[in-house]
């Protein structure tokens, strides 16, 4: 019988929730530690719990240090990423931490540096590689369906309703969004980015919305224009909107297109359902090559199928959380039975695109990114 992973959350709010449903599913994996800043919000949380007994922590270290907990998951806001997570490394735990990794461009690196070196299984949350889309577009690229890509188009509009805070509240554009589609231009086509120009707008649409980097007011769309490795080209467009959400990822390649689509479904929440949230379900691939005289959509192999009754946010944290445990279990620290797990270099990289971005927004000029060593 396989040893009872017990399992520390630090954060409890949307992404820590998700996590803990995750963790659910598997057997012989227990939540048994939370720490949350407000507590009503962890006790919350466990209360909800299929667990024998759930330890509440008032202090973050305490739960590192005295819970026996042997996976923590960091899913707190940006700004108290770095300290639990070397703390955790540091006294040998396994750590999955939430994107994007910090505020800042140092403390991402230091966090980086810390997981290269230790011992134990550690990755980020880019947890949007794991869609049934996604994973789809990624084999049909590598069997060669549309021939050598060439360039990306990615378009991402998140519904919002005035009065109500949006989910990118407290981390802008280019963090919440930016973070996850960087990453995906590399994973799908093996690209590294080598210098973005970028503009960023505010308004008024969307107040509460908070930039933590060289652009001290809020935005509300971020246009970016980069040059990839390879030759290729790549265009992001994010935006808030009132009006209709979309996403789409498009790819042009030597010998044809694919296109990523999502559809979207509106949930109420709140004690009276006056509040809403619009969330996207990533399922479909569409194909025009030279060898289609209509577009095809790419058929999704099993192992890619999203069950029923549940959404992509929560299906892409399932399989992530799902192979970082499986790495826990073999010890796997390089992520070699599990390439699509993140890497800590990962989410690094992402943030070294959206340095360069604030910078080019403020520089009003192209901004070449600066490589990490492979790790």
């Amino acid at each position: 019988m396989a040893k009872t992973l017990r399992v520390g959350i630090i954060g409890t709010g949307r992404a820590g929730r998700c996590h803990a449903s995750a963790y659910s599913r598997i057997p012989d994996v227990s939540v048994t530690a939370l720490w949350n800043r407000t507590r009503s919000r962890a006790e919350d949380l466990a209360s909800n719990l299929d667990a024998p007994v759930t330890e509440i922590f008032d202090d973050w270290r305490d739960l590192i240090e005295k819970s026996g907990v042997d996976i923590i998951s960091i899913t707190t806001d940006p700004v108290v990423r770095q300290q639990p997570l070397v703390y955790a490394l540091e006294r040998q735990l396994h750590v999955l931490v939430e994107k994007p990794l910090a505020l800042n461009l140092q403390e991402a690196g230091d966090m980086t540096a810390a997981s290269q070196q230790a011992n134990t299984v550690t990755a980020v949350s880019l947890n949007w590689r794991y869609s049934q889309a996604c994973q789809t577009m990624w084999e049909a690229i590598r069997e060669g369906q549309i021939g050598r890509p060439l360039d990306i188009q990615t378009e991402w509009r998140i519904h919002f309703n005035p009065g109500i805070k949006p989910l990118t509240a407290g981390r802008g554009l280019l963090m919440e969004m930016g973070s996850h589609e960087f990453d995906r231009a590399c994973f799908l086509a093996g690209w590294k980015f080598n210098r973005v120009v970028c503009t960023l707008r505010s308004g008024t649409e969307a107040p509460g919305i908070y930039r933590a980097g060289p652009t001290s007011s809020p935005e509300s769309y971020a246009t970016v224009m980069a040059e990839l490795s390879d030759g290729a080209r790549g265009a992001f467009h994010f935006s808030l909107t009132p009006g209709e959400p979309g996403r789409r990822i498009t790819i042009c390649g030597e010998e044809g297109t694919l296109i990523l689509d999502n559809d979207w479904v509106t949930l109420r929440h709140g004690v009276n359902h006056e509040g809403s949230v619009t969330l996207g379900n990533e399922l479909r691939v569409h194909r025009q090559s030279t060898r289609d005289s209509d577009p095809v959509q790419v058929e999704v192999v099993e192992s890619n199928k999203q069950p029923g009754g549940i959404l992509s946010g929560q299906h892409t944290w399932n399989r992530l959380i799902n192979e970082f445990v499986s790495a826990v279990r073999s010890g796997d620290t390089k992520h070699g039975s599990s390439p699509h797990l993140p890497h800590l270099a990962d989410g690094m990289a992402a943030q070294q695109v959206i340095h360069a971005c604030e910078c080019s927004h403020v520089e009003q000029r192209w901004i070449d990114i600066t490589r990490q060593p492979d790790r």
